[in-house]
């Protein structure tokens, strides 16, 4: 699924536009290892609640806000949610089908990513969509003085936010903080 400048509009529009955004991302994260997520409904709704009474109340206590929250602040609240919701409640291995013909097996690539979605399934998705969304953002800018460079995130970096957000106790404000100096 490729981000827009729709994207976080949709997220936050209303629970259904919620659900339906984050499952397409979902399966097109994890299509890329060959896995299909098992959401759960009423965690889905749980995040979007979650997410959007956090951002009105941090909105809310924001003196010096003029045009609302920015994409940083926004998707380190979204991650958060989406961590603590766990909307993920199962991967489903396509491989395994048994009624399918027998495929090509999993490459070095998928297996070791299959390795990561397995144990941190929730982790990465919430991580992941917060950073890509913040990607967007940052490419788009045109107030820029040099020119737009990614910030290249290799998969140990990703292993090791992921075991950080599954097992310590990692706040909205500190992913926001994370997402901001990974694109400073």
């Amino acid at each position: 699924m490729q981000i827009t400048s729709r994207t976080l509009t949709a997220l936050s529009a209303d629970v259904f536009s919620f659900s339906s955004t984050f499952q397409n991302y979902a399966e097109s994260a994890f299509s890329a290892a060959r896995l299909l997520p098992v959401l759960s409904k009423p965690r889905l709704v749980d995040s979007w609640g979650s997410w959007k009474n956090d951002l009105k109340r941090v909105g809310d206590h924001e003196k010096n806000l003029v045009n609302g929250l920015d994409h940083f602040k926004q998707a380190g609240h979204l991650a958060f949610w989406i961590r603590r919701m766990s909307p993920v409640v199962e991967a489903t291995d396509s491989l395994a089908n048994p009624q399918d013909a027998p495929g090509y097996a999993p490459d070095r690539f998928e297996t070791a990513f299959r390795k990561i979605l397995f144990a941190y399934s929730n982790e990465y998705l919430a991580f992941d969509l917060g950073y890509q969304i913040v990607n967007f953002y940052e490419k788009s800018r045109t107030d820029r003085v040099s020119a737009y460079r990614k910030p290249e995130i290799d998969s140990d970096y990703y292993e090791t936010m992921c075991h950080f957000l599954k097992f310590k106790n990692v706040s909205p404000h500190a992913l926001h903080l994370i997402y901001r100096s990974l694109f400073s």
